[in-house]
């Protein structure tokens, strides 16, 4: 897990309070639609890092915007954080909880870099291949980068596999230029 420090204690608390109560699912889909409303819009989210505003006001409107959309664990999560001024942590937390969730369910993260946008038959079988190897459900992230000039390079938990062109042409060099270092020490 990339977290650590407060964002982790605070995302395995929420984690076991939601797995000993059954909601875990819920609790995943409220810590994600939160973080999303945090990180996109603004005046909402400098409302709750505001200093100027008091946990009260916060407290108020998190009672409004959440109401009877999240499960009761996860307000009073989000009320704790405001308690404890731990609100601007609330990425790091979000981030934390997603891992354990994932890994609780058997879900893989695979970042996938392709020179081009990935096909939907090309997708279908990357996802395939890595869940036939991983015995994971696959989550697959994927993004361009033309520098790699072609094939792809797949990030899967601790390991890189790097079929790009870009990656072989640099080896056909390194081959290329030992054959000739060796040639010469022939001659």
């Amino acid at each position: 897990m990339a977290t650590g420090g407060v964002g982790k204690r605070y995302a395995i608390a929420l984690f076991n309070a939601a797995l000993a109560e059954d909601l875990l699912d819920q609790v995943h889909g409220d810590v994600t639609s939160f973080d999303k409303l945090l990180e996109g819009e603004v005046g909402f989210r400098r409302f709750m890092l505001s200093g100027r505003v008091t946990s009260e006001e916060k407290r108020d409107l998190v009672m409004k915007a959440l109401g009877d959309r999240a499960s009761g664990l996860f307000i009073k999560f989000a009320l704790l954080l405001i308690d404890k001024k731990r609100t601007a942590s609330f990425g790091d937390i979000a981030r934390a909880f997603v891992s354990l969730y994932e890994d609780y369910k058997g879900v893989v993260e695979v970042r996938v870099v392709t020179a081009i946008p990935l096909d939907s038959e090309l997708e279908r079988k990357a996802k395939e291949v890595v869940e036939r190897r991983t015995g994971k459900k696959v989550k697959l992230e994927k993004r361009v980068e033309p520098g790699i000039v072609g094939g792809m390079i797949m990030f899967i938990e601790n390991q890189v596999f790097d079929g790009s062109i870009r990656n072989r042409l640099g080896d056909l060099g390194t081959a290329l230029y030992e054959t000739r270092v060796h040639l010469a020490d022939q001659s």
